[in-house]
């Protein structure tokens, strides 16, 4: 088979399997929050991209925590997995995965660095998980705030991406094509 189709269908598959485990954390982030809470969960959907519960017991800060868990747990999934990465691995399909498992979370806190911008607007979309953090967290605090942290927590990602080669190692991929 041709590298260059044999490269393509890797990355298509590798941003499949990493989408679906994405969504899997970032629901699943939200329901550790909820159980902590003391809420029953009444439905989990990865094909949804959905959790509910009942019940539980939040104050401003668990509110702000279940917001925000949906999107750092999976960033945090991903530091773990960048700082496990294997650098000297020359497999295309681990590379390309690897990949797209550090890219997706962190572009996802892009969401946090705009919509912070939007909500100063009064233009932020409604329940939307950044929306719903500003609620609360804006009573208080500016949320630009927000921004900077999630602009910090890219960069943390960036470098990390970059001190292991896992970039160095996408891009090899990519011009052996």
């Amino acid at each position: 088979m041709n590298k260059k189709i044999r490269s393509i269908g890797y990355i298509l598959l590798s941003a499949g399997i990493v989408v679906f485990l994405y969504i899997f954390l970032h629901e699943f982030g939200h329901t550790i929050v909820m159980l902590s809470a003391g809420a029953e969960i009444t439905d989990f959907s990865i094909f949804t991209a959905h959790v509910s519960g009942d019940g539980g017991n939040y104050t401003n800060l668990s509110r702000m925590w279940l917001c925000a868990n949906g999107a750092l747990f999976p960033l945090i999934i991903s530091y773990i997995y960048t700082l496990l990465y294997q650098k000297g691995n020359k497999n295309t399909f681990y590379r390309i995965f690897s990949y797209m498992v550090t890219l997706i979370p962190t572009a996802s806190m892009l969401a946090w660095v705009i919509i912070p911008v939007v909500f100063l607007q009064g233009n932020a979309p409604i329940n939307d998980d950044v929306t719903m953090f500003l609620v609360v967290f804006c009573n208080n605090y500016h949320p630009l705030i927000v921004s900077a942290a999630a602009a910090v927590l890219i960069g943390i990602s960036v470098l990390l991406m970059i001190k292991r080669r896992v970039i160095h190692n996408f891009v090899e991929v990519i011009k052996q094509q």
